[in-house]
């Protein structure tokens, strides 16, 4: 290798620092070093650049501590503490960088940092496309702005536009948030982002997992589709999408949902869901189910709405629904036009029209109560209107009228009903297989024994009036109480039959 002295090092430097044109090509116009040389033993024409080296093209300066140049063909590889500025809002800094300045495309390697003012990117490996200032790196990355910090094996920067494009292993941690997806891109001026492929998102009070989604985070909203699954608290949500307000902490869910509540053991499905976290309350509509799991059996539920809410006063979970009512458990089944559930009461209220089928049991009121116990229904209140009617055969059934009715229940059969204020009853005994007539009596207070799910026997308490009346003398309108109406055709078969309102 020959040095040449500074007086040919300085005509070098002032040769080079001439515009050299080839058409419209703008070549390394300014470069310079402590050590300028030239080694035969290199190609022809490459400068080796030692100590102090400066380049310039275009509004791009380099610094580093040496350098290969390659004025033939625009080329500058540069070694140890790179240093480049771009219009003095970008920053970068490497180990090694090899610039072709006819592309206007650089690679550097070696704990490669780039820095945008707002946000900074650290790869071990990034290609810069200066021209479209597009830059990508692999390997592993990881771009910080002042809401989040997102780390992947490779990715895309587009800095014109302030979007990044993250694929493989992607995650993304914010004060709010830790997501962790396939790919994402997000745009750091906006700080929204859109994310693709399986992901979940972990925060300090909720769990989500979905396949496809977006987040604006200045605003801390979320929208998620494409299986959703949401853990908040003791609620698991399942949808087909969701949209997530964490500022305004309020859930919105669309199409196929499905809330469990691990807690409270109830299940609701339904199209659309509002949930508010701070009031951990929610409203579900549309084709809604409601299940309340139980050891022996559940109680299936549907209507048109369904509000449940958190009571503070008893700190206990309140359920509302209607219209359209229908309810289904294996030993009971029922219908009206609203219901009003208080858990920690055990106490069902049913309003408007309320229909209660239990056995061959029908019962009926202008407002009908279902109070549960630990082994299931503990006694059911039928207060206004109240109307019990227990069907024997095609033709006759008994028939309880009273102001109020209360029934009781032992393992969920009903074993005695109490009839107080204008108690009328009207019944057939039998013998044996055979009704042997009417028995129709009116009575202040009655009390009705079950066996079975029939009456077994009745005991008139007070002022008691009662006639027996042979089958044989009695006519048509004899045969039933006033109001009587006999509703099985409203009675849901099944489950699925709560769906039909009749």
């Amino acid at each position: 290798m020959r040095c040449w002295p500074k007086l040919t090092i300085l005509a070098a430097i002032l040769l080079f620092s001439q515009p050299v044109l080839t058409g419209q090509e703008t070549r390394i116009v300014d470069f310079g070093a402590d050590i300028i040389s030239v080694d035969p033993a290199i190609e022809n024409g490459i400068q080796r650049l030692l100590g102090n080296v400066r380049m310039a093209h275009k509004n791009l300066t380099l610094t580093c501590d040496s350098a290969y140049l390659d004025q033939t063909v625009n080329r500058f590889r540069g070694f140890g503490r790179v240093h480049i500025i771009k219009a003095d809002t970008l920053q970068v800094y490497s180990k090694f960088i090899d610039y072709d300045g006819k592309a206007e495309f650089a690679k550097l390697e070696g704990n490669v940092f780039m820095d945008n003012v707002r946000e900074t990117l650290k790869a071990p490996r990034l290609d810069y496309n200066m021209k479209e200032e597009i830059a990508y790196y692999y390997g592993g990355g990881q771009i910080v702005d002042s809401a989040n910090t997102i780390e992947s094996f490779w990715g895309y920067y587009y800095l014109k536009l302030n979007d990044f494009v993250f694929k493989d292993g992607v995650t993304l941690t914010n004060p709010d948030n830790t997501l962790i997806t396939d790919s994402l891109r997000y745009n750091s001026k906006t700080e929204v982002m859109a994310f693709e492929g399986p992901s979940e998102i972990f925060s300090d009070t909720n769990y989500i997992a979905c396949n496809r989604g977006f987040y604006d985070s200045k605003n801390r909203t979320s929208t998620f589709s494409s299986s959703v699954f949401m853990q908040a608290k003791q609620q698991l949500l399942q949808t087909d999408s969701l949209i997530y307000d964490q500022a305004g902490n309020f859930t919105e869910a669309f199409r196929n949902v499905v809330l469990k509540d691990t807690v409270e053991n109830m299940i609701i499905q339904g199209e659309h869901l509002f949930y508010d976290e701070t009031r951990n309350s929610f409203r579900v509509t549309e084709d809604v189910l409601y299940i309340m799991t139980g050891e022996k059996d559940s109680l299936f539920l549907h209507a048109d709405t369904l509000i449940s809410s958190r009571e503070e006063a008893s700190q206990s979970r309140r359920i509302q629904a209607y219209p359209h009512v229908q309810f289904f458990r294996e030993d009971i089944q029922g219908r009206c036009d609203s219901l009003d559930y208080l858990v920690i009461d055990s106490l069902i209220n049913l309003f408007r029209e309320p229909v209660i089928w239990q056995e061959n049991n029908q019962l009926t009121a202008d407002t009908l109560s279902i109070r549960l116990g630990p082994e299931g229904i503990d006694r059911m209140e039928m207060r206004s209107g109240g109307f019990m009617i227990t069907k024997e055969d095609s033709t006759f059934y008994n028939q309880i009228k009273g102001k109020v009715i209360i029934g009781y229940f032992v393992n969920d059969q009903l074993n005695t009903v109490v009839v107080t204020g204008n108690g009328e009853s009207l019944f057939y005994p039998k013998d044996g297989e055979d009704f042997i007539g009417q028995n129709k009596a009116v009575s202040s207070t009655i009390r009705i024994f079950f066996a079975d799910g029939k009456i077994d026997r009745i005991s008139f308490i007070t002022s008691p009036d009662s006639k027996l009346t042979p089958i044989k003398d009695l006519g048509p309108a004899d045969l039933y109480l006033g109001d009587f109406k006999w509703q099985e055709e409203k009675r849901p078969e099944n489950r699925e039959a709560i769906r039909t309102w009749k």
